[in-house]
């Protein structure tokens, strides 16, 4: 509910200014038009400039809602896309609207302002905008691996003496070093999460890596925070490991596997 509010306080003034903007009014709005001269203010087309910008503020103000909805349903797809939507959008406008004379017009051939021609875009910038389209893709490629990573189930296998738990923010522990692994009927939400201090945590249930709580202490975690039972692994060194699956059986014949080697 606070995350609504919150939010809702912010996206209210973009649309109100959207709303205002898209009517070809408010230019006095718009950043970096409002301090040109009237001389330079003439050579634009203000009411094409401010249905734009409108557009603009609007499309931000529904990225900013789709957060807290995103949260609420846990749906981590949604949160990120809208995200990177919402940091990108108005970077690529700026370079789209500054670049081939976009708003520009031409004036009275009497006025004192010159007629402005349309120049062709300049090598210096396609190649901003080349640049920007490389990054954005790159980020949002970055963005979904690490979504993927983060919300699928932890790879637990035991080679060598040793448990590999295969995730984000993955660890190997030698079975020497535990001392016991034991199966807690309750969900890591339940037992506990703490606040995370590196690690993955988004809109979505998927826990992965160091959380920080007052009772418990440091601890890692590669949990679904929702399903039951989890997995307790206490080290005689270090942090303790908690493990679930979505499936709680899949928690359970991981339980039995390291249970069996640990005793073994």
């Amino acid at each position: 509910m606070i995350g609504w509010i919150i939010t809702g306080a912010i996206a209210i003034p973009f649309v109100i200014m959207a709303i205002f903007l898209l009517n070809g009014k408010g230019a006095f709005l718009i950043a970096g038009y409002n301090t040109l001269s009237d001389d330079k203010k003439a050579l634009y087309d203000t009411k094409a400039l401010c249905k734009a910008v409108g557009r603009l503020l609007l499309s931000m103000a529904i990225l900013m809602m789709l957060f807290p909805f995103s949260v609420y349903f846990e749906i981590s797809w949604l949160f990120w896309f809208s995200f990177v939507l919402f940091m990108v959008l108005p970077i690529g406008y700026a370079i789209y609207a500054n670049t081939g004379n976009r708003y520009k017009k031409p004036v009275d051939p009497d006025s004192l302002v010159p007629i402005t021609v349309r120049k062709p875009m300049t090598r210096g910038k396609k190649a901003v905008i080349i640049i920007f389209i490389v990054l954005s893709v790159q980020l949002c490629i970055g963005i979904g691996i690490m979504i993927y990573q983060g919300e699928r189930d932890p790879v637990v296998s035991i080679e060598n003496n040793t448990i590999h738990i295969k995730a984000l923010f993955g660890t190997t522990i030698n079975i020497d070093s535990i001392a016991e692994i034991i199966l807690i009927p309750e969900s890591m939400r339940q037992i506990g999460i703490g606040q995370r201090t590196n690690g993955y945590e988004t809109t979505g249930q998927a826990l992965k890596g160091t959380f920080h709580s007052l009772e418990h202490g440091s601890q890692l975690l590669f949990v679904y925070s929702s399903s039951s039972p989890t997995i307790h692994i206490s080290p005689t060194r270090g942090v303790d490991v908690y493990i679930s699956f979505r499936d709680n059986e899949t928690t359970k014949a991981v339980y039995d596997m390291l249970s069996s080697a640990l005793n073994h």
